[in-house]
């Protein structure tokens, strides 16, 4: 009903915006790929500029992300924005990424960091997820990986006990 929410659902079902977004996130994963950490402070040219990149990224995901949430409101209904596990990966990426912006604005002109921020920007690793939330065939690989994980656990528990053994043998033999 309210003409807001119709236009935010109308851009965000929109294929060219879901492009968008999907070679946003692939160009991301670029970005994130071409990136050199450096101890400390130091830096170069190339991070230099792929860290102001970073912020047009994240007003990107930010705006997205706010569409969405506009869109398909926040959590109450049952087409919910946050009732999507994949929206809310998409979400926490998002909101990590914003506090990881903030807290280093807010701590740039302290002398003495308590915290560190760049152990937040570790995060940003977690964007490529974003790809298996925008296309569905993905998603639906990543399910079957998951499932078929619970009993290849079993079985890699059961070759590790075997791995134990044979250490305990070797070790009773041969010290």
């Amino acid at each position: 009903k309210n003409p807001i929410r119709k236009v935010c659902i109308t851009i965000v079902e929109w294929k060219p915006f879901e492009w968008f977004i999907l070679l946003t996130i692939f160009a991301n994963c670029v970005a994130l790929a071409v990136y050199t950490p450096y101890p400390n402070s130091d830096s170069n040219y190339t991070n230099a500029m792929l860290e102001k990149i970073e912020i047009i990224f994240m007003v990107i995901f930010t705006v997205e992300c706010g569409m969405k949430l506009l869109a398909y409101g926040f959590a109450m209904h049952p087409g919910a924005y946050l009732r999507s596990v994949w929206n809310i990966i998409d979400f926490t990426i998002v909101v990590i990424g914003l506090i990881s912006a903030g807290l280093d604005v807010v701590m740039q002109g302290t002398a003495e960091q308590k915290f560190d921020v760049k152990a937040l920007r570790a995060f940003r690793v977690l964007r490529p997820l974003r790809l298996v939330s925008g296309v569905p065939s993905l998603q639906v690989v990543l399910n079957s990986i998951l499932k078929a994980m619970i009993p290849l656990l079993n079985i890699a528990l059961l070759v590790l006990f075997v791995i134990i053994i044979y250490a305990i043998i070797g070790l009773e033999l041969f010290s």
